[in-house]
């Protein structure tokens, strides 16, 4: 997917939260550890709620925010979700691949809204950052508590 405008990088996020949802809930049903089930179950369910909270991000923004450019990022860096079987991994596996993919998103955001050239755009970038950041601490945080049952 070409990214050129922080639209398509929300359509891009979005799809990517999507994606790793259906790979997470296709690796809880072959999965025969319960924890790393319940992770995954759990993971899952999270990713879909920020794809859903993003495509609501994107209604909501506003035309100037969501038109801005920033095509710089994605010269350099990419972002892409390879095919990562879930299915195979230990429960601290899974873990550490949620929370470099998140972090992937959060540098990502934070680059954006640093050199975001409007403060709505900035604006609309800087709650995206806080969202995935708000959002992974959480992951990580009920992920602890469900590894100590």
């Amino acid at each position: 997917m070409s990214v050129e405008t922080v639209q398509q990088l929300l359509k891009m996020t979005r799809l990517l939260h999507t994606n790793l949802a259906n790979s997470l809930e296709k690796a809880s049903l072959s999965t025969k550890n319960e924890k790393v089930l319940m992770l995954l179950d759990y993971l899952s369910l999270h990713e879909k709620e920020l794809s859903r909270v993003l495509a609501l991000s994107e209604q909501d923004a506003q035309s100037a925010a969501i038109h801005t450019w920033c095509v710089e990022y994605f010269d350099k860096h990419a972002i892409a979700l390879d095919n990562i079987d879930y299915s195979s991994m230990t429960f601290a596996e899974i873990m550490r691949s949620i929370v470099t993919i998140h972090n992937k998103i959060i540098e990502l955001y934070r680059y954006l809204a640093l050199r975001a050239e409007t403060v709505v755009a900035n604006e609309l970038l800087n709650n995206l950052l806080t969202l995935e950041q708000h959002e992974a601490m959480r992951m990580v945080r009920d992920a602890q508590e469900l590894e100590d049952l």
